[in-house]
C-alpha cells in the first residue's frame, strides 16, 4: 500500500484527530508522529511488519514532500526510457546530449532558459531568458533619465492608451541610434533595459574614454570591439591595404547600406539619408539587404518578409539583434504583468451593450464579426488601404507568394 493511501487510512478509521494535528504546530507535529507510529490491529493485519514499521517510523514522516514537489513520468519520458532499454538490450550506449543545466528545487535552466517549476500556481508556467551574463548593477546615470508615468493619458487627462498604469519606477537609456562617432570601440558588459525586449551593449570608445550604448548584436560579447564607418569607408593611404571585407562586416559595426554586401543580415536600420536607426530593433530582428548600390535606393526584407526601398545612405548595422529567445517567455501570473505597468483587459463579451459591440445578449457577440470598442473590424480586416510608394512587396503578398 502506498504511503498517502496509508496516512488517509488512519487518518479516518483510526486516528481522525492526527491529521489536524499534523499540521498545526512542530508540538502537534511530534504528537500526531508519536500516534501513528503505533497502528492498531485491524490495519497491522493488512500491512506487512516491514511495511508498517518503515511507513509509521516518525522520521520517514517528517520527510513527505508535498505533491507539488513529486515529479510523474510524462509519456515522452516513458518513450525515452524504452529506446533507453532496447538500446541496452542491443549492447549500445545511448547517446548523450550535453547541455548547460542548474537545477534546484524552484527552477532549472535548460540551455539559455530559465524555466519555474510547479512550487505554487504563479511559477507554473513561468519562464523567461537566462540573465547571467547581464550587469547587475545599476545603468550609467549620466546616459539615462527618468520615466515619468502618464497612466495612458495625453496632455488634457484623456486615457488615450487603455490598461496602463502603475508598475515599477523605470529608467530611459539613452541609445546611440547615430553611430557618428568613428573608430574603434570596445564592449565593456551588456545590460538590460526595462523598457525594450533586446539587451544593450555599453561601448568605450578607445580614443577618447567616451562611453554610449547600442543594441546588441547577437554574438557580441565584453571584450569584442565593434566600428562604425558612418560617413563611409575611409580611402587607404598610398602603400596601405583597404580595409577587408571580413572585417567590415564583423557583428554590430555599422556602415551605410551601399557599403554592405548583398544577402548580408542587417539590424538598426535607418530610414533616411543621415538619419537615425529606425527599424529592426526589438530582440530577434533582422533585415536581409536584397540589392543596393552607388546611388538611388536599396531594397531589404524584413522579417515579415515586406520588402522596402531604402536610400543607400541610411544607416545599418551588421548582424542580428540579441535575445533570441524573448518570444519563449512566460512570466506566469498577472501580478507580472502588473509590475511592468500593464493593467486588466476586461473582455467585450462581458461588458454591456453601451460599452462594447459585443456587450449584452448572454455569451453572444451579437450576430456581428469581432470588432473594437469603437466598432472598428478586427481579425483579418485589412487596416493598410493603400499601398506604399516605398514598399515593394507587402507582407501579404508575400503571405499568398506573389
Amino acid at each position: 500500500m502506498a504511503l498517502p493511501s496509508i496516512l488517509s487510512t488512519v487518518r479516518t478509521t483510526v486516528y481522525p484527530r492526527a491529521s489536524v494535528a499534523f499540521a498545526s504546530s512542530t508540538k502537534s507535529l511530534h504528537t500526531a508522529s508519536s500516534l501513528l507510529s503505533q497502528p492498531s490491529t485491524r490495519l497491522a493485519r493488512s500491512i506487512p511488519a516491514a511495511a508498517a514499521q518503515r511507513c509509521f517510523a516518525p522520521q520517514q514522516l517528517l520527510q513527505v514532500r508535498h505533491r507539488t514537489y513529486r515529479k510523474s513520468v510524462t509519456k515522452p519520458q516513458k518513450r525515452y526510457f524504452k529506446w533507453v532499454e532496447k538500446l541496452k538490450e542491443q549492447g549500445l550506449e545511448p547517446p548523450k546530449v550535453e547541455r548547460p543545466v542548474l537545477e534546484n528545487k524552484f527552477w532549472k535552466v535548460v540551455g539559455n532558459m530559465k524555466i519555474y517549476k510547479n512550487v505554487s500556481p504563479g511559477s507554473t508556467h513561468r519562464r523567461h531568458p537566462t540573465r547571467y551574463h547581464l550587469w547587475r548593477g545599476s545603468c550609467i546615470r549620466r546616459l539615462s533619465y527618468g520615466k515619468r508615468s502618464t497612466g495612458g493619458r495625453n496632455n488634457t487627462g484623456k486615457v488615450t492608451v487603455r490598461h496602463r498604469g502603475g508598475g515599477h519606477k523605470k529608467r530611459v537609456r539613452k541609445i546611440d541610434f547615430n553611430r557618428f562617432v568613428p573608430g574603434q570601440h570596445e564592449v565593456v558588459r551588456l545590460e538590460y533595459d526595462p523598457n525594450r525586449s533586446a539587451e544593450l551593449c555599453l561601448l568605450r570608445n578607445l580614443s577618447t574614454n567616451e562611453f554610449s550604448y547600442i543594441i546588441r548584436p547577437a554574438d557580441v560579447n565584453p571584450g569584442d570591439t565593434v566600428q562604425s564607418w558612418r560617413e563611409g569607408i575611409p580611402v587607404p593611404a598610398e602603400g596601405e591595404d583597404p580595409i577587408a571585407k571580413n572585417q567590415m562586416i564583423r557583428k554590430g559595426n555599422c556602415l551605410m547600406l551601399k557599403d554592405i554586401p548583398v544577402g548580408t543580415e542587417i539590424h538598426c536600420i535607418g530610414l533616411k539619408s543621415g538619419g537615425r536607426a529606425q527599424i529592426c530593433r526589438s530582440a530577434g530582428t533582422s533585415g536581409q539587404l536584397l540589392f543596393t548600390g552607388q546611388e538611388g535606393m536599396a531594397q531589404v526584407r524584413l522579417s515579415s518578409k515586406e520588402v522596402r526601398l531604402i536610400p543607400v545612405d541610411a544607416c545599418a548595422t551588421i548582424g542580428v539583434v540579441g535575445n533570441e529567445a524573448h518570444q519563449h517567455r512566460n512570466w506566469g501570473k498577472a501580478g507580472a504583468r502588473r509590475r511592468k505597468g500593464w493593467r486588466p483587459s476586461v473582455r467585450g463579451i462581458a461588458m454591456s451593450p453601451v460599452d462594447h459591440p459585443h456587450g449584452g445578449g448572454g455569451k453572444s457577440k451579437g450576430g456581428k464579426a469581432p470588432r473594437s470598442p469603437w466598432g472598428w473590424k478586427t481579425k483579418g480586416w485589412k487596416t493598410v488601404r493603400r499601398k506604399k510608394w516605398y514598399v515593394l512587396k507587402t507582407k501579404r503578398e508575400a503571405k499568398i507568394g506573389r
